[in-house]
């Protein structure tokens, strides 16, 4: 039988291909910081980096989404509210149970 020579692809065979190029200017005091947590995480620090700016991309943006959608909820509670729909069959039938059983008389 012939040995195995498939391997499997290493993390970086797996990534996409990086374009795109950002230039940053640093404090002394946070480039040690950064050279620091960069030996600490064992990764390079274009890795760690980029991991830095998509966690923090993506805590801004779902932070956006949740505010966009708690506007628009509440834009739509408030029109519930000031133009409330009639009563359905299922709605009275609660309210006439709830005054045989639970209002006070």
């Amino acid at each position: 039988m012939a040995p195995d020579t498939h391997q499997a692809p290493t993390p970086r065979a797996r990534r996409t291909t990086k374009s795109r190029r950002i230039a940053l200017r640093l404090t002394d005091e946070l480039g040690a910081r950064l050279e620091h947590a960069v030996a600490l995480s064992g990764r390079s620090q274009t890795d760690f980096i980029t991991e830095a700016i998509a966690d923090k991309a993506d805590d801004i943006i779902q932070k956006q989404r949740i505010l966009e959608l708690t506007d628009r909820d509440m834009a739509a509670l408030l029109a519930a509210l000031a133009n409330p729909p009639a009563p359905n069959e299922a709605m009275l039938r609660s309210i006439a149970r709830w005054r045989e059983h639970i209002a006070p008389e």
